[in-house]
Parts: structure tokens; sequence; C-alpha cells
């Protein structure tokens, strides 16, 4: 039976669609268009792998091959710094980080709150913090956690941590606009460094531009502080993206959550995509971590156990 022409032209224009799309996100520069769709790989090999199967059941040899190939050459680009074996101790966690981004509108102060308690973190890591929340968390927290540095910002930038282990000192350090904070804890195999960090919101050419600034900036803070350092935060990247690539290559870190679980935006129990992150370098590492609901916020919350 002859395929008439207009079906065949169809055809050719989805097969040809579907592979210059995934070329492009295999292959484009680091730019902030391609960085932005390169984001939601996960999601694009989905939709390819769906509309291979489909021409697999039309009998489309045509598109099943190309939705085929732009899975394939999508997936492949889905890479993260991971961690191999745990380098330092016998596996036993030392210390418990949880890491939230409260989202700075949020008014449900005494769910997190109760949250972060239950959480029985060691350290816990805020984002977007408010002078309104500022004073929430300072009032409700301070006799659990008495180590503490609060640097609100209306923003959505403001930053805060909380330890209710000894600490050395707690630093408040500017990343080209943007605050982080490192509290230098005393664990049983010497100071251990943690970064608490919200990087800038890659919203257009010149946010990216200075995300990846201020990532820079990070990884020779961070490297300078020797072997026993963890980031924490809301790096405002996925695992996969270049920027991130730089970062663990430049400072020696390395991803210890769980690369593929999305923390953002939490919209009814889901999320797309990975942005929040813990990190570690060689002398210490994350023996186990989860995700969990922050209420009222867009992100997913984390905890990690770390073992130093």
């Amino acid at each position: 039976m002859k395929i008439p022409w207009r079906t065949q032209h169809r055809e050719v224009m989805l097969a040809t669609g579907m592979l210059a799309a995934a070329c492009v996100l295999a292959f484009a520069p680091d730019a902030f268009l391609p960085m932005l769709a390169r984001a939601f790989l996960l999601q694009w090999a989905m939709l390819f792998a769906v509309l291979a199967a489909w021409s697999l059941w039309r009998r489309k040899a045509m598109t099943f091959g190309a939705g085929a190939l732009s899975a394939l050459m999508v997936l492949l680009q889905v890479d993260a710094p991971v961690g191999g074996e745990i380098p330092v101790g016998d596996g036993a966690s030392d210390l418990r980080i949880a890491q939230f981004n409260v989202l700075q509108p949020n008014r449900r102060y005494d769910e997190v709150v109760r949250l972060a308690l239950a959480s029985n973190a060691d350290v816990l890591s805020f984002q977007e913090v408010s002078p309104t929340w500022a004073a929430v968390l300072v009032g409700s927290l301070r006799e659990a956690y008495p180590h503490f540095k609060v640097v609100p910002n209306e923003r959505c930038y403001g930053i805060a941590v909380f330890c209710r282990r000894p600490v050395e000192r707690l630093v408040e350090h500017a990343l080209c606009g943007s605050p982080a904070i490192e509290a230098v804890l005393r664990c049983g195999h010497g100071p251990l460094h943690v970064f608490s960090v919200h990087a800038n919101s890659p919203g257009g050419p010149a946010d990216h531009r200075l995300r990846n600034t201020q990532l820079g900036h990070l990884a020779r803070l961070v490297r300078s502080r020797g072997p026993r350092a963890v980031v924490v935060g809301d790096l405002n990247t996925v695992p996969w993206d270049r920027a991130m690539w730089t970062l663990c290559g430049t400072a020696g870190l390395r991803i210890g959550t769980a690369p593929w679980s999305p923390t953002f935006p939490a919209v009814l129990g889901l999320s797309l995509i990975p942005i929040d992150h813990v990190l570690t370098r060689s002398g210490a590492a994350v023996v186990r971590s989860s995700t969990f609901h922050i209420p009222g916020s867009d992100h997913r919350g984390l905890i990690a156990d770390i073992a130093a």
C-alpha cells in the first residue's frame, strides 16, 4: 500500500524535529536557553521514549528510530559527579544535616519549625529567610540549637544555619551578592567545614552568568578549607549541568545525596528536577539521604547523614 505524500512528510518532519532537539540538548554550548532545556533531560528522554513507543505501535519505522535514538542521546547526558565508596570511618553516621528552602512568602511557620525539630539534625540549613522568618526561627530554635547565624534578606536570598553541637566559628561569606554561611564543627576526626549556600536562580542570561560566577567563588573557597568539607543548600543547578561538574571538579566535591531525586518545584507531593544538594569532599561522605515535604514550600527538603 502506497503511503500518502503528506503522511510521509509529517513523519519526516517529526523524526527530524526529534533528532534536532536531541542534538541541541546533547551538544549545545553552556548558554542560558540550552541550560534551561537541559535541566529537564529526564523529562525529554521520557517524551522521546513515548513518541518511539507510539511510532512502534503505529508501525512508523522512521519516527520509531528517531525517537529511540533521541532518547538514548539524551539519557547519555544524564550523568553526575557522584561518589563511590565511603572514604572515612566504617560507614557510621557522625553528623546529620537537614536542608530547608522555606519559600519566603510561606506563612506555615509552626509546621516548619516542628518539622525541623523532629528531624533530629545536628545542623539545620535554611534558605529564603526573610526578617520575619529569621525572628520565628531564632525564637523557636535557639534553645535546642544554641549556635546559629542568621542573615535575613527580603529578596529571597536570606540564609540561616543552626547547630546543636559545639562550633568553632560561624562565618558569613559574600558570593557575588548572595550570602553563604560557613560553620566549623568539632567532629571526631577534626574540624568539619559545613557551607550553607543559596546560589542565584538562573532566570535569565545575566542571572545564569551570576550563578556560575558564584559557584566558581564557592569552589575556590571550599577547596581552601582542605578535604573535610560539606556543601549543603539550594544550588539552583541539576547534577548533570556543566556548572555542577565545574564546581565539583574545581573543589574536589561529589554529590552525596541521591542525584536523581527531584526537589523542585514541589507541587502535590511531586517535583521535577533536583536542585537542592549535599556535596562532600574526600574527608567526609554521605552515608544515607532522603527528601521530605516542607509545608508551604515549593521545594522538598533534604536529610543527609554524614560520616566524617
